[in-house]
């Protein structure tokens, strides 16, 4: 089509050319030659025509057919768009579709998920409902606490249900049943009590007699002969310490009080429903020793064996308290004389307070203690005035009030220094408790029990000693005080008696 177009500008020039040169060609020519010209221009015109005529028709047909691609074009173009958007919009939908089931399976994972935590969760709380064997810690104490019978049969009850544990791990009713029974079997054994004839083990000979059972709580045991003493041989089943635990045995070492009571025991047990029964229920090693082997002492052996104990520093704070209770005897007696002014200070004072000076100095002449010196000391001079009386109430105040409070300070001293020994004491008995530890270890009470008594023992009567001391240093400095006021009070009695009369 644009070729065409081309052609046709190029042609009409042309056409213009040739009608300007036959408008302006010289008039010289002859007419017949200007007529074959224009023939001949004309037929070329026409010629131009045709051609210009035919190359419209290729344009128009060019044009057309043009007009038909860019329609053919276009109705594919939108017959492809709505292809496309068909095809975007099924996308759309299967990517919504898509998203929505990955969203789907997303909430339904976690669900899953959460429904395995619960799950595990729930399984993990059934399980620990099963007892483990820690819970049979309780009923194995029995065992170990009580005095040793039927303990095979114990044994054996509680490891089956230690093997159930651990083959029915996934049945904690089983193994809480098992645990049960076994509890069941062990109160049924403390509930048992029984006496039976047996033969009885004493020392090395063989008698026959009665034996007693509580239980894990308690056994004993006493044979029918009667020994030189005529008492029945006995023995009680009490805990010894050992190296790990305590050990049970026949201890026959008893005191002729604790073989009594077991007599009478077995006397009343067929015949009365309830008997007292001399044992340790605490099953305590220390208390059982002293069932076995007690001895009566005196508050004077108590006393001996507790100033034993102490140790060397028992002796220091002894003398101490001594000093410090002579001390507090001595002064106390010369505050108690000196407070005594006796019948004539008294009315001396009286008659001050009446005005009656010359009843008072005969009075006070005849006075006694710190009081009386006070009243002689204004009454028995005659002062020019208030000042001299005054001056030499203070220089008897200065000499006398230093020997009023003279001796207190030491009872202070020594109730401050009674702890203070008690805690050297202590000290002492740490290091020797150290040291035991340090050679033997700790498996032997008994080693450490001189330390032990040096630390404590030493401490408390360091407190025995130091408390009463406080209390009778606090009285005495009572006492003093009161002695004192009473001085200061009869000088300004006399003072006011004898000078505000005057003027």
């Amino acid at each position: 089509m644009k070729r065409e177009m081309w052609n046709m500008k190029r042609v009409l020039p042309s056409f213009a050319l040739i009608a300007s040169l036959a408008l302006f060609a010289p008039a010289v020519h002859a007419q017949q030659a200007s007529d074959i010209d224009a023939v001949k221009k004309r037929a070329e015109l026409n010629s131009a025509k045709a051609d210009l005529e035919e190359a419209r028709k290729k344009r128009d047909m060019a044009v057309a057919a043009r007009w038909k691609d860019r329609e053919t074009a276009n109705q594919e173009r939108e017959m492809f768009n709505e292809k496309y958007q068909e095809s975007k919009e099924k996308v759309d939908a299967l990517m919504s579709e898509r998203a929505r089931l990955f969203e789907d399976v997303r909430v339904a994972r976690e669900d899953l998920a959460q429904v395995k935590l619960q799950a595990e969760k729930a399984r993990a709380e059934y399980l620990s409902l099963a007892a483990g064997p820690e819970r049979l810690e309780t009923l194995a104490k029995f065992q170990e606490q009580g005095v040793p019978f039927k303990v095979a049969e114990r044994v054996e009850i509680q490891n089956k249900v230690k093997k159930e544990m651990s083959l029915y791990r996934d049945d904690p009713l089983r193994i809480a049943k098992g645990v049960l029974d076994a509890a069941r079997a062990e109160m049924a054994f403390t509930r048992e009590s029984n006496v039976e004839k047996a033969d009885l083990m004493f020392g090395s000979a063989v008698a026959q007699g009665d034996r007693m059972r509580l239980g894990g709580l308690y056994a004993m045991q006493m044979a029918s002969t009667v020994d030189i003493n005529g008492l029945h041989p006995a023995a009680l089943m009490l805990p010894v310490a050992g190296e790990k635990k305590r050990v049970y045995s026949w201890q026959e070492n008893l005191t002729p009080e604790t073989k009594k009571n077991i007599a009478k025991v077995y006397a009343n047990v067929n015949d009365s429903a309830f008997v007292m029964v001399p044992v340790d229920v605490l099953l305590s090693t220390e208390l059982s020793s002293e069932l076995a082997n007690h001895t009566e002492t005196t508050w004077k052996d108590d006393f001996k064996q507790f100033f034993k104990n102490g140790g060397i520093l028992m002796y220091p704070i002894a003398t101490l308290f001594g000093l410090g209770l002579l001390i507090f005897l001595i002064k106390f007696v010369w505050i108690m004389v000196a407070s005594f002014g006796g019948l004539s200070a008294r009315r001396a004072l009286k008659a001050l307070e009446k005005g009656d000076v010359e009843t008072a100095r005969v009075q006070s002449a005849k006075s006694h203690g710190k009081v009386g010196k006070v009243l002689r000391t204004v009454l028995g001079k005659d002062y020019p005035g208030r000042a001299p009386a005054e001056k030499a109430l203070e220089e008897l105040f200065s000499a006398e009030v230093p020997k009023i409070e003279s001796g207190l300070t030491w009872v202070s001293v020594f109730a401050s220094t009674a702890p203070l020994l008690g805690l050297l004491g202590t000290v002492m008995g740490m290091i020797e408790l150290f040291d035991v530890i340090t050679m033997h270890g700790t498996s032997d009470p008994k080693l450490l029990a001189g330390g032990i008594s040096i630390a404590l023992v030493t401490t408390e009567a360091g407190l025995m000693v130091a408390i009463p001391l406080q209390l009778l240093h606090t009285f005495l400095v009572n006492r003093c005080d009161a002695l004192r006021s009473r001085m200061e009070k009869a000088g300004l009695a006399v003072l006011n008696a004898l000078w505000i009369k005057e003027k």
